[in-house]
């Protein structure tokens, strides 16, 4: 017993428990669990009321890790339709567990401080709205709707005047609050992404949960329309949608002299996840942002300026525990993003080549 916990001292001091969660989790051996219980568990404090619906690979090496490995938050019950995640919820979070929202609701347990909803797509929208009845906080993956009506039913949100946060972690990373102090008044920004690959049978490409450019896409598009609101939020944006092969897209957004180019290509997968290059080139400085990991930029005066880190940081961790360390809500822009979003999908789908957005306050 030692030793094992000399092993897992070690694991945390070098930062390197998310990596053998995910291998634990791949590897989906109940002997195993014991080493996730322990790395779940420990100094984790019942101070909130905190659900989860949606404990696949995505709710659990990623929002469960950061909630209870980072934040020290216990997870009271977890909602989501598969066994093994019932497993999981009861053997390694130590939680009731549950296949349904309705099961919850009739157990009584649908209520507390704050719950996290990365369940499929399509239940988005009529999960957060219920939810926001029921929870001083609630947190929302992407994408926030899938179709017109969800959109205007999610406008109910503000209604309620509830603390909604959402799954678009981009602005969270550390360059990106670099990058909004050097571009200026002009400027043209460029976004490549190499995203997963994913096969003809993936549930993304089922006509109700939305088309990779709500899936996978409008992280890029929230983040663009982050940096055309610097200023203040556009009253339109000039949008032209161009497809290629597979899931390639070229997405292009204008906003007066701003310019904002996304190339998605997803043909192969990627060596180490998503891979994402910016570059920008503005009346104040010129650079490029390497997959997260380096910053490199040099403005009009010729400074030079480098940053580097060891590895990627997207901005994941700060955004799921963003509703537990005071900060506040970023609804507003992620609602008219996802606006922005689903007309671009429109345009994907359809075929249309060139179309005029306009966004009044909620959409």
């Amino acid at each position: 017993m030692n030793s094992i916990k000399k092993i897992i001292r070690y694991i945390f001091l070098y930062g390197l428990r998310r990596t053998l969660v995910k291998v634990l989790y791949l590897m989906d051996k109940p002997f195993l669990f014991v080493f996730l219980r322990f790395i779940y568990n420990f100094g984790v404090k019942n101070e909130e009321r905190i659900g989860l619906i949606g404990l696949g690979n995505h709710g659990f090496t990623l929002i469960a890790f950061f909630v209870s490995v980072i934040g020290k938050k216990k997870i009271s019950f977890v909602v989501d339709p598969s066994d093994r995640s019932r497993v999981l919820a009861e053997k390694v979070l130590k939680c009731k567990h549950f296949r349904k929202v309705d099961d919850a609701i009739n157990s009584g347990v649908f209520y507390g401080d704050l719950v996290y909803i990365a369940s499929d797509h399509f239940s988005h929208t009529s999960q957060a709205i219920l939810a926001a009845k029921n929870f001083g906080k609630v947190y929302v993956e992407k994408p926030l709707f899938v179709s017109y009506e969800q959109q205007s039913q999610f406008k109910e949100i503000f209604d309620l005047n509830s603390n909604v946060f959402t799954g678009f972690n981009r602005p969270y990373a550390p360059y990106f609050q670099n990058l909004k102090n050097e571009l200026g008044n002009v400027f043209s920004v460029s976004m490549v992404i190499n995203g997963h690959y994913l096969p003809p049978d993936h549930w993304y490409r089922d006509s109700a949960q939305g088309s990779r450019v709500l899936g996978n896409l409008t992280h890029w598009l929230d983040l663009s329309l982050r940096i055309l609101s610097l200023k203040e939020i556009p009253k339109s944006v000039e949008v032209k949608v161009l497809k290629g092969n597979l899931d390639d897209i070229t997405v292009s957004l204008l906003v007066g002299d701003c310019k904002i180019d996304l190339l998605f290509s997803a043909n192969c997968e990627p060596v180490d996840g998503v891979e994402e290059f910016i570059f920008w080139n503005s009346n104040i400085s010129m650079g490029k942002i390497i997959n997260f990991r380096s910053m490199d930029f040099v403005r009009k005066d010729r400074t030079r300026v480098v940053f580097k880190k060891k590895s990627k940081n997207v901005g994941h961790g700060d955004a799921v525990i963003a509703p537990l360390n005071g900060s506040q809500p970023n609804i507003q822009i992620a609602y008219l993003s996802s606006c922005l979003a689903l007309k671009v999908e429109e345009m994907y789908v359809n075929n249309i080549s060139s179309s005029l957005v306009s966004f009044d306050i909620w959409g």
